[in-house]
């Protein structure tokens, strides 16, 4: 899963531009998650899930056509970007805001911008322009791993070489296993990463179960004192 970011100041037109580059995304048969970095609540008060929030709920989850939880802490961007990349698997996340994040962005404010920006936009963008360049320049997330595998001796010089264009790949991303510790997510390597879901999924296998394929493992550990 590749990110992008659309940064900037408000009110300078980033819904609008997260808009138009997820529908353009969209267009060219690409699977699109999106994802909203705010400084304040959400805001659901008229609705019954905001009520429930008042009586004391901690949690609130909605299911319908639609599901949603609404939890009453921020979690870490990195952990809700590890589950979205599990849970549904998008080709793109397209994020409003984080700005400080290494993540490739676009910039509105020609001075709201960073070494991880690849384009600064008005209001006479091409998107299709756009599109080419977070196509060819975005990459996943950074696991700090450093492990060498893109041929760049960190994570952030492949990054810098990737938003100048270079055709380099991360080898490390979270593809066949995802451990998270105490709501922080800890870096695989691939090696690891497989080792890991070829010990679960044979220790799945081994049981007896109605279902005889599987296609994925979601396993949770608590309480472990």
């Amino acid at each position: 899963m590749k990110i992008i970011s659309v940064i900037g100041k408000k009110d300078t037109g980033k819904t609008t531009l997260v808009r138009k580059i997820i529908e353009g995304l969209r267009s060219r048969g690409y699977k699109v998650a999106g994802l909203k970095h705010a400084h304040v609540y959400f805001d659901f008060r008229d609705k019954d899930t905001g009520k429930y929030r008042e009586s004391g709920a901690e949690i609130v989850a909605g299911l319908g056509k639609e599901t949603f939880i609404l939890l009453d802490k921020e979690l870490k961007p990195e952990y809700l970007i590890y589950l979205i990349s599990f849970i549904q698997n998008p080709d793109f996340l397209v994020i409003e805001g984080f700005k400080t994040w290494k993540f490739a962005n676009i910039s509105t404010s020609p001075e709201v911008k960073n070494k991880f920006t690849i384009a600064t936009v008005d209001e006479n963008f091409e998107i299709e322009e756009l599109l080419d360049l977070i196509e060819e320049r975005s990459y996943g997330l950074l696991l700090n791993l450093n492990c060498g595998k893109c041929g760049f001796d960190t994570c952030e010089e492949f990054a810098i070489a990737k938003i100048k264009g270079e055709d380099v790949e991360c080898k490390s991303q979270p593809k066949d296993a995802m451990l998270i510790v105490d709501d922080v997510p800890v870096p695989l390597n691939p090696f690891v990463q497989k080792i890991i879901a070829s010990t679960i999924t044979g220790m799945i296998k081994s049981l007896k179960m109605e279902k005889s394929k599987i296609n994925n493992i979601k396993l949770f550990i608590k309480n472990l004192e």
